[in-house]
């Protein structure tokens, strides 16, 4: 078994468990004020986790101050119920922390373009944005340089993965 000091390296194992998520936690800093988190909807294609905003607010005046970012996926396997009737506080998970470069994606070809890649992985291949979406609305891209993941399932044995871009 490796340790959290011995990863895998696994591009492929990390991406298995970020298929079939939709959400997790866009993490933002800068020097100035308090860390930031905040729920996300996501689409991952190729090393990127896509996102839609507003055209202002929070995520951009981080994002334009300092763009590493850094997004987080959970999946919790089981019910809260039956971990407490067996009086357990620990069940089988899997995490992945990506961190990358995040950038506003504000042109209308790149608008376009990104919310047809994010429609797709939301089942939707023939997704052609409005103008008024266009006009109201920013995507921001992530270009992830690392990822790390785990993973406990059943054996409860900890297995930790490495995913560094190409």
């Amino acid at each position: 078994m490796k340790d959290q000091y011995h990863p895998l390296y696994s591009n492929s194992e990390c991406e298995k468990i970020i298929q079939g998520t939709y959400h997790g936690i866009l993490v933002f800093s800068n020097e100035q004020s308090s860390p930031y988190g905040v729920p996300m909807n996501h689409a991952y294609f190729n090393g990127c986790f896509y996102f839609h905003c507003a055209t202002s607010g929070k995520k951009i005046d981080y994002i334009r101050r300092n763009s590493n970012v850094a997004y987080i996926i959970t999946k919790y396997y089981g019910s809260i119920e039956k971990y407490k009737s067996q009086k357990k506080c620990h069940g089988n998970w899997e995490s992945v922390i990506a961190y990358g470069i995040a950038k506003i994606l504000e042109e209308k070809e790149e608008l376009t373009s990104a919310f047809k890649l994010f429609m797709k992985y939301y089942g939707d291949d023939r997704f052609k944005p409005s103008e008024k979406s266009l006009a109201n609305t920013r995507a921001i891209v992530v270009e992830v340089h690392e990822m790390t993941a785990r993973r406990e399932l059943e054996k409860r044995n900890t297995e930790y993965f490495l995913w560094e871009k190409d």
